[in-house]
């Protein structure tokens, strides 16, 4: 109960953030799918570009938070100060060349997709905006990680709740009053999560973190974080090949995915908040208690399991006014449906994979998840996904059951090294 309870402690604020993130693209996508079925898919495709990008992030405060929760242990505070400066700075060189990726080929990255034209135009405006300020998210995630490490496990979360209030308010003033389209739902996204940084700044030792930057980074940060954005990279671009798949089933049917997939991203919310809590708990034990990180593990998942199961069969009954709110062409809202289903069909092996990932993690060692996921990814999910899509006209049903399969077999390599693992 007591391990239980710290997860919670920690989980509970970075679940409410994340919540709070995620309902800043539910908000863009409702007001964008005001324009049009060519707008909503452009920004939703452009979307899948974006979570890329995102996933470098994510993966980057992984390391950060399995790091610095080491050394707050250990009390070398002189490491903290200088993996924190490390940790901004290549957030800060990450953020460069992305944007600068973003504003160069934004059209041409949708139209490798496969993507129609019109739709990539839409789509592109977008990603050039967003993604040309990518660098607001990037540093929001990685200050975000670093205050919640050092105690500060409801900061993060307030400010979601200031920076989302801003997005919604100025994304429907430049859609329903100024007329300003998708650039504006975009300047404002990129608007708000400025804000929402210089806010987090003024909680960290910006004179100490300005002392320690320098051109190289730590080793040991390097050496999680590569594996770690690499298997975020191989994920996300895993799933934007996904999406080309899907382009195939027609225009419908990819609006229809994407729709489904804004509103089944509140599933993942309580395995991916305490997959937080898991990385911290974890890399804080692993040298000194086993016995208590076989206890975060236990707990992390069956917390996961249970709470993804409350908000994915909530969605799953509410699923019709959700959708509606969205959609009207009866092909995309039985698409949606279909995504629906497989996520409340997936929630163990979903809980499962991101739990494990965690552990590893925090263990020091992001290797593994790295192997098990550009496996799974590539072999499983989009080589079945195909088999079952496409050649055996499965459809759509066939790439979300290769989804599942893909979590299962994850979630099963990684917890067979784990149990096998002595020193766990």
């Amino acid at each position: 109960m007591k391990e239980s309870r710290q997860l919670l402690r920690i989980a509970l604020p970075a679940m409410a953030e994340q919540f709070l993130q995620m309902l800043m693209g539910f908000v863009d996508n409702y007001l964008v799918a005001q324009l049009g079925l060519i707008a909503v898919s452009g920004v939703s495709i452009a979307n899948n570009i974006i979570a890329i990008y995102q996933a470098l992030f994510i993966a980057l405060g992984a390391a950060v938070s399995s790091i610095l929760s080491r050394y707050l242990a250990q009390k070398k505070q002189e490491h903290v100060d200088q993996s924190m400066a490390d940790a901004l700075f290549l957030t800060s060189l990450i953020s460069l060349v992305l944007g600068l990726v973003s504003i160069v080929g934004n059209v041409w990255l949708l139209k490798l997709l496969g993507t129609p034209l019109p739709v990539a135009q839409e789509g592109g405006l977008y990603l050039a905006v967003v993604g040309g300020g990518i660098v607001s998210l990037g540093l929001l995630t990685s200050m975000g990680a670093i205050v919640r490490v050092q105690g500060y496990t409801k900061l993060p979360m307030e400010i979601s709740i200031l920076t989302n209030l801003l997005n919604a308010l100025l994304s429907a003033l430049s859609i329903y009053v100024f007329h300003l389209g998708i650039v504006g739902v975009a300047v404002s996204t990129v608007l708000a999560r400025a804000v929402g940084t210089v806010l987090l700044m003024k909680k960290l030792p910006i004179n100490e973190i300005l002392k320690h930057l320098r051109w190289r980074v730590d080793k040991q940060l390097i050496q999680i974080v590569i594996p770690a954005a690499g298997e975020r990279l191989m994920m996300r671009a895993g799933d934007v090949v996904i999406i080309a798949i899907i382009v195939a089933f027609g225009s419908e049917v990819v609006a229809g995915n994407a729709v489904g997939e804004v509103v089944t991203q509140f599933n993942y919310l309580p395995a991916m908040a305490i997959s937080v809590a898991t990385v911290i708990e974890v890399a804080s034990s692993a040298t000194g208690n086993p016995r208590k990180v076989r206890e975060v593990v236990k707990n992390s998942f069956w917390l996961s399991a249970v709470m993804m199961y409350g908000l994915a069969g909530v969605i799953f009954f509410l699923k019709i006014p959700l959708i509606a709110l969205f959609l009207e062409d009866f092909q995309a809202i039985q698409a949606s449906y279909t995504v629906i289903l497989y996520s409340l069909i997936g929630v163990p092996a979903t809980a499962g994979t991101l739990i494990m990932t965690a552990t590893w993690q925090g263990l020091g060692n992001a290797k593994l998840p790295f192997y098990a996921t550009t496996f799974g990814m590539w072999c499983v999910r989009i080589g079945l996904g195909y088999i079952l899509g496409i050649s055996l006209h499965l459809g759509l049903n066939g790439v979300w059951l290769a989804t599942v399969l893909d979590n299962l077999f994850r979630w099963g390599f990684l917890t067979y090294l784990y149990k096998k693992e002595k020193t766990c």
